[in-house]
């Protein structure tokens, strides 16, 4: 009986308003198993969850950062890096760390003293940095993310000691303490050391070797999305490109019943976003044939032929020309040639599907003369 009901189950689309593909999706989902249909509806399994409906989603890296925020994150070669290239990154989730560290003598500290720090990062990803005392004012328009021309003065009074040099933008502006130790031989040490991880110190303090007098400090992720990581010569950046979420078939919900037909109509009534099947409000017509495949191979319930690996080929298209494609989600599909890119080895084929031309981007070895 159950081979029986698979046979006899054929896939059906339902168009839906842009952007409502998924709210669909789960309002038929709720409704399949309030009404106790599971057996009429063909389910998958995908990301660890069954599903009734299939919306084909593919993801794509963009480099735009969101709400204004940067999705850059410099990283000072003092800190271990947590995370690698390509790596999948939530928000939250830390991108560095730097250890704590102690005290390699007995000291006393003779001086503290407050400084703003402005690292200006030029063009080429070299840093200068500036060390201003609190009693000199920074002008407003210095801002961390803005980009600074030569000439330009840090200070509201202009002294030229605090003017700029080089082109670049701000890469940091922070309060740092400038701590100098007498130690027991009488010898003078001094750090600078940001004051959001420095432990409390003040003059006249004694210390041992081994006392920790800067805190661990941690980078964490503003965003998720994917790892990026470029190294120069006064650290690291690490950019976290966002990951979009892009349906492929944009207004359709896919299914595979073998429900009757006012059934099938009654399951999809009135849900908001959702507009009717694909044939008329109340005739659902079946999608069969390599139609079918695409939404299959590109939901990834089943897998798309590829092409053996061949050394680089001769471009033996026109734009204009009819060619078959034979390779990927598309296979079986002919479309005429739109554009050719010779350095990237792609043609551009327009191809129609669902009546609609969809132009697809495909690697010479994944098409053949008709």
């Amino acid at each position: 009986m159950g081979s029986k009901w698979l046979i006899m189950k054929k896939w059906y689309a339902i168009q839906t308003y842009a952007g409502s593909e998924l709210k669909v999706k789960e309002e038929i989902e709720r409704r399949i198993k309030n009404r106790g249909l599971e057996d009429n509806v063909e389910s998958f399994k995908q990301n660890g969850k069954r599903q009734y409906c299939v919306v084909p989603i593919e993801e794509v890296i963009t480099s735009r950062s969101r709400r204004g925020k940067s999705n850059e994150y410099r990283i000072p070669y003092s800190y271990d890096l947590l995370v690698e290239p390509n790596q999948r990154l939530s928000r939250g989730e830390p991108i560095a760390r730097k250890q704590p560290k102690h005290l390699d003598w007995d000291c006393m500290v003779s001086e503290v003293e407050t400084l703003q720090r402005v690292i200006v990062e030029m063009t080429n990803r070299t840093e200068e940095t500036y060390l201003i005392p609190t009693e000199k004012r920074i002008r407003r328009d210095i801002r961390k993310g803005e980009k600074i021309r030569s000439g330009v003065p840090l200070t509201s009074d202009k002294e030229e000691k605090f003017v700029v040099n080089v082109k670049g933008k701000i890469a940091l502006r922070d309060r740092v303490k400038r701590i100098e130790f007498i130690l027991e031989d009488g010898s003078e040490e001094e750090k600078i050391i940001p004051e959001h991880y420095l432990v409390k110190v003040k003059e006249g303090d004694e210390f041992e070797e081994g006392d920790r007098i800067e805190k661990e400090d941690v980078i964490d992720s503003r965003s998720s999305g994917m790892v990026k990581v470029k190294e120069y010569k006064d650290k690291r950046v690490v950019t976290v490109q966002p990951v979009e979420k892009r349906r492929l078939f944009p207004g359709y919900v896919f299914m595979k019943m073998d429900l009757p037909e006012e059934e099938m109509i009654d399951l999809v009534d009135d849900i908001r976003g959702a507009v009717r099947f694909v044939g008329s409000r109340y005739h659902p017509i079946p999608i069969r044939g390599k139609e079918m495949k695409v939404v299959k191979r590109l939901a990834g319930l089943i897998e798309a032929p590829t092409a053996p690996s061949s050394p680089r080929i001769e471009v033996d298209f026109d734009v204009g020309e009819v060619v078959e494609i034979v390779e990927g989600p598309f296979a079986d599909f002919t479309g005429e040639i739109t554009a050719i890119d010779k350095e990237a080895e792609e043609v551009t084929v327009n191809v129609k599907i669902f009546g609609r031309e969809t132009p697809v981007d495909i690697g010479f070895e994944g098409i053949e003369k008709i």
